[in-house]
């Protein structure tokens, strides 16, 4: 890669935290081994950044859509581009010019995403782009819809729904785009969307360095989850309900959160059930301050109606915690029966008795430790990313000079 410095394009989202922002990061970091420079450009939220898009009450102001230019991921340089009519929400990711004066600043161009329509941009102008997806469109979003207003849900039913869906396919099909998916689930279920497979699955990597166990911080009968539980998606409801059972049945349980901005987000409901003194909620913390409260749990818990993959299980499974989990699309790839955790229905019930085996146990849960560490070394480490990472990004940039190894 001689001459000036390659630049490369990310699609993506607001960087504020949960799992996509995490994806980002073990992208930059792919590309700046390779001497590639990331960018990254984003739809601004309207309900963040209300003046930098135009609703349909504003239109005939005469504003026009904004940016917002600032550093992100390592002081690179990002953008938050606003859209006309955001709540029609497919006008998100349509490349109006502010797209296209970033694309045309860079050379290769990727999107990091939860769902396949933040590759938009160039799926509609036709460019090879590379695109890396956690989970199908309608799986992202569908139990927020459940929470919208009636005229929003109609406007959904009538309008948004089919045009996504439409979308969607196209980016999927798109004849130079290639398709990472974050987890076999994922790959199967884009596929499904698709009528195509996929082009690789690229398993999000564990940082061995910071996520790594020590048996001596285990705190018997701690649980806890890691991710946007205020997402109705997460189903946290589930897991608050199990620990009120627990605690019934006399279990010193204790519940950790961490991954919500507001820390009084559930102050009403754990008043409700009475637990309150039983549940800690944390931040979003970073990886190295994330890693200690993994360390210490007992049993990890996914109580997800769906999940693309859930990045902070693997997390944890790497600190030696075994998981717990619902059947939920992702987690059922890497939570084996006796090896690494358990599979439970969605119940309280189920959940509750899965939690006191494995706590109740303590050579059962020494021996599942084990078996997730083992897992996570084996199958998502940073040398198997990075293969499959520099392998699409040939494939889709044929004429790049892609190194075998880091320099």
């Amino acid at each position: 890669m001689s001459g000036a410095r390659l630049r490369a394009l990310i699609s993506t989202i607001e960087p504020i935290d949960g799992g996509v922002p995490t994806m980002t990061r073990c992208i930059t970091g792919l590309l700046e081994e390779l001497d590639i420079e990331p960018v990254y450009a984003w739809y601004a939220p309207w309900s963040q950044h209300p003046a930098l898009s135009v609703p349909l009450y504003a239109v005939a102001s005469g504003r026009r859509p904004g940016a917002l230019d600032q550093r992100a991921y390592g002081n690179h340089e990002a953008h938050a581009l606003g859209s006309w009519l955001p709540e029609l929400e497919f006008t998100h990711y349509l490349p109006r010019r502010a797209w296209r004066d970033r694309i045309a600043s860079c050379q290769l161009h990727l999107s990091v995403t939860g769902n396949p329509l933040c590759a938009l941009p160039y799926a509609r102008l036709g460019l090879p782009f590379l695109a890396w997806v956690a989970t199908p469109w309608e799986a992202d979003r569908a139990n927020r819809v459940r929470s919208f207003s009636l005229p929003r849900r109609l406007l959904d039913r009538g309008l948004n729904g089919p045009v996504l869906r439409q979308l969607e396919r196209q980016v999927l099909r798109a004849p130079e785009g290639k398709i990472l998916a974050l987890s076999p689930y994922t790959a199967d279920a884009l596929a499904e969307v698709a009528q195509r497979p996929m082009d690789a699955v690229l398993l999000m990597p564990v940082q061995s360095g910071i996520f790594f166990p020590n048996p001596d911080a285990v705190v018997p009968w701690r649980i806890g989850f890691a991710g946007r539980y205020g997402d109705p998606r997460k189903n946290i409801n589930l897991l608050l309900e199990t620990v009120r059972l627990l605690v019934q049945q006399g279990a010193p349980v204790e519940l950790h959160l961490a991954g919500e901005k507001t820390l009084t987000l559930l102050q009403p409901r754990l008043q409700q059930l009475g637990i309150e003194s039983r549940v800690r909620c944390h931040p979003p913390l970073e990886p190295k301050e994330l890693a200690p409260l993994l360390r210490s749990l007992d049993v990890f818990v996914i109580p997800s109606h769906q999940e693309g993959l859930c990045i902070a299980a693997l997390e944890a499974m790497a600190c030696g915690t075994p998981v717990i989990s619902t059947r939920c699309g992702g987690p059922e790839y890497y939570v084996r029966e006796g090896s690494t955790g358990q599979l439970v229905d969605a119940d309280p019930k189920a959940l509750a008795r899965a939690i006191a085996a494995i706590a109740s146990n303590r050579p059962l849960r020494h021996h599942l430790a084990h078996g997730a560490s083992q897992w996570v070394s084996e199958h998502a480490s940073t040398a198997a990313a990075r293969a499959t990472f520099r392998c699409q990004l040939k494939a889709t940039w044929p004429h790049l000079a892609i190194p075998e190894e880091a320099r």
